[in-house]
């Protein structure tokens, strides 16, 4: 029966354990997310492609050069009806055709928006401003996906040491069990000692698998959302390093009037604004001025039919004088737009208020839960080591001893569970207050 319990525990061992144990520290699994990570990346394209927006913005500033050209043909010829005494008096009326039976023409033309060049100041000053508000709100999306990766991370963590707990406290079982066996094949225990044995080995296998699937679960979602590439990580231990000092000084953190969420909304009203001039450009004139050079057949002689070169050179001008009231109501619409994304910022300053309010207290009672935590596990140490000794003295019974493993167990379980609780409680405090996570 020894040899049974020895083959059982060896066989946990290896199911245990994973053949080759790579550290992942948080450090790493946030400089792969910022690197790979999808979102990001797409964010980065969509900010190239409004630096890009703003480039083409600025191309109004520069003439247009086109090449025009166009050939007609014509089944009659122009026509022109002399009156009589035109040319002399008495002379007769006439009717002769002129110039050829197509028009030909190739010319090269340089055109400038002079009123869309000025207005456009506010169309380049517009795409800036979006081109800005990307960057604050891809800083903002680093930041939001770092927190989320935060507590991934430390929830992964947990979890590889709740199984790691749980593995201890198998092979306890199984020795104890196998203990119990041997007992009773010597007819010093009873079969209700190894029936007992049995069953709290089985519960701690059990937990055991879960906490492992859990960890499993939490790694693969951890690996696909940093598009980290190792083939079997581990979590390192991680906390943040905060003094008493520190906890003293908790009331003195505040929101981050800077950070860029905020940012990102201001720009946001400021384009609004800026829009608004946009739009009002649409009451301005119109004046296009365009010059160029023109080979043709005919040209401007008339009844010529050679080819012949000449300038042009003009302005052209539209006004709309009533549109219906359009651009009026246009810019009211931008003006609301602009009111309801300040009652937005508004709203969220008032979110994260908040959540900075619960994360201070949230982080105070993980202080105190840390401390009682290891105080119970301090005490519960001590009791399963008097234990240990008592039972081999007869002092105790085997199910007294079991009973200590497991709360031995659960106070290391609440400990690293405390842990968890403070660090994701300065998590949410940072973020929620606008800090940089950098890890």
């Amino acid at each position: 029966m020894k040899r049974n319990g020895a083959i059982t525990a060896a066989c946990i061992g290896l199911f245990c354990l994973p053949a080759i144990i790579y550290g992942l520290s948080l450090k790493r699994a946030q400089e792969s997310l910022l690197y790979n990570n999808l979102d990001i990346v797409m964010a980065y394209q969509d900010y190239c492609k409004k630096s890009y927006e703003e480039a083409e913005a600025k191309s109004v500033w520069w003439p247009s050069l086109d090449v025009v050209g166009g050939y007609n043909y014509f089944t009659e010829k122009n026509t022109i009806d002399i009156p009589g005494g035109f040319f002399a008096p008495n002379s007769p009326a006439r009717e002769g055709s002129l110039g050829t039976n197509y028009k030909a023409e190739a010319g090269l033309n340089v055109s400038y928006p002079i009123t869309a060049a000025f207005v456009n100041i506010f169309n380049v000053k517009y795409r800036h401003l979006a081109l800005q508000m990307k960057d604050a709100q891809n800083e903002g999306l680093k930041n939001q996906l770092s927190f989320k990766l935060g507590a991934l991370y430390f929830l992964w963590g947990l979890s590889y040491s709740q199984a790691e707990v749980y593995q201890t406290l198998v092979s306890q079982l199984t020795d104890q069990a196998a203990q119990a066996q041997n007992l009773k094949t010597g007819g010093l225990a009873s079969s209700s000692k190894v029936l007992d044995a049995l069953a709290r080995l089985a519960s701690a296998k059990a937990d055991l698998v879960t906490a492992l699937n859990q960890t499993d679960s939490l790694k693969f979602e951890l690996m696909n959302f940093t598009q980290c590439k190792d083939p079997d990580p581990s979590p390192e231990e991680y906390s943040f390093n905060v003094d008493s000092a520190a906890l003293m000084a908790l009331d003195t953190i505040s929101l981050n009037s800077g950070r860029p969420e905020l940012a990102a909304m201001d720009l946001g009203i400021s384009q609004l604004s800026v829009l608004q001039d946009i739009i009002r450009g649409q009451k301005y004139p119109s004046l296009v001025a365009v010059v160029g050079y023109h080979y043709a057949n005919p040209g401007l002689k008339m009844g010529g039919t050679d080819f012949m070169g000449y300038g042009q050179a003009g302005l052209a001008l539209t006004w709309n004088l009533f549109d219906g009231f359009k651009v009026t109501n246009q810019r009211k619409q931008t003006a609301q737009q602009a009111e309801i994304v300040k009652y937005q910022k508004q709203q969220q300053i008032d979110t994260w208020n908040n959540a900075i309010k619960n994360a201070k207290l949230q982080v105070t009672r993980s202080v105190r839960q840390i401390d009682a935590a290891q105080a119970s596990f301090a005490a519960a140490e001590a009791v399963a080591a008097d234990a240990k000794n008592s039972v081999a003295a007869g002092v105790i019974t085997q199910s007294d001893y079991l009973n200590a493993l497991t709360a031995r167990a659960r106070a290391a379980l609440a400990v690293k569970q405390a842990a968890f609780m403070k660090n994701i409680a300065l998590l949410q405090l940072y973020f929620a207050s606008g800090m940089e996570l950098k890890f």
